[in-house]
């Protein structure tokens, strides 16, 4: 399995691995299983896209759904953890927003690669001043040096980016998109194969969540991410 090398704290890079709260519970489900699970870096997020697609990973944890990748992975039907959509901008530079709408006359930025649910990615796919820009480092880069005027993107990996950077102060949230959830995907050809395995996967991982065993290993990840 692979992931994004940058979205903590489900996932990060840690040399030539992944670290964070959906490689631990993935691993730890999988060994329940009795499946040995292989956790490799595989570069830039794109890359681990195509990677599933070319069918050299079997699974992906923590991402979101959308028509677009349904057409070479199976999701589970039980979402891994809510992850809000947010807009950041400067600091005191624009007052709350109603919704997505108000952006249309301005310049913003994504992670390049990023999917963000079928409302949000419609709506940035009709606007023309979106730029896509490789990494969450350079996109607040960008918005700092008023190159763009928003930065949309995860709340929680965002957050996690701030505060661990101290730059909290510098940026606001102006517009919080909630009921957006990560799951965890197969590929269509390990489903095919192994759909046993699948099956009891999204078993296992309604039961964590009934247990109330997910958010806790999310926050420990946030704080292990501060402390790097």
């Amino acid at each position: 399995m692979s992931a994004h090398p940058n979205y903590p704290p489900f996932h990060w890079r840690s040399g030539n691995t992944l670290t964070g709260a959906s490689i631990e519970l993935s691993e730890h489900i999988f060994s329940e299983l009795g499946v040995k699970a292989h956790v490799v870096y595989m570069g830039p997020w794109k890359r681990v896209l195509k990677s599933a697609k070319d069918d050299k990973i079997d699974f992906i944890p923590a991402l979101k759904k959308t028509s677009e990748r349904r057409a070479y992975l199976e999701f589970t039907e039980e979402s891994f953890a809510a992850n809000p959509v947010a807009v950041f901008t400067r600091k005191g530079e624009i007052a709350q927003l109603n919704g997505l709408w108000q952006l249309s006359n301005s310049h913003g930025s994504i992670n390049a690669g990023d999917r963000h649910g079928e409302q949000i990615d419609t709506f940035l796919k009709q606007q023309h001043n979106i730029q896509q820009i490789h990494g969450i480092t350079q996109n607040f880069q960008m918005l700092k040096m008023k190159r763009v005027d928003y930065v949309l993107t995860g709340l929680l990996s965002a957050q996690s980016y701030l505060k661990s950077n101290a730059l909290e102060n510098q940026f606001d949230v102006v517009l919080k998109l909630n009921n957006y959830d990560v799951h965890n995907a197969f590929t269509l050809h390990f489903s095919k194969k192994c759909p046993e395995v699948v099956k009891q996967f999204n078993l296992r991982l309604r039961e964590l969540k009934q247990q109330n065993k997910i958010t806790p290993v999310l926050q420990d990840y946030q704080q292990v991410w501060l402390s790097l």
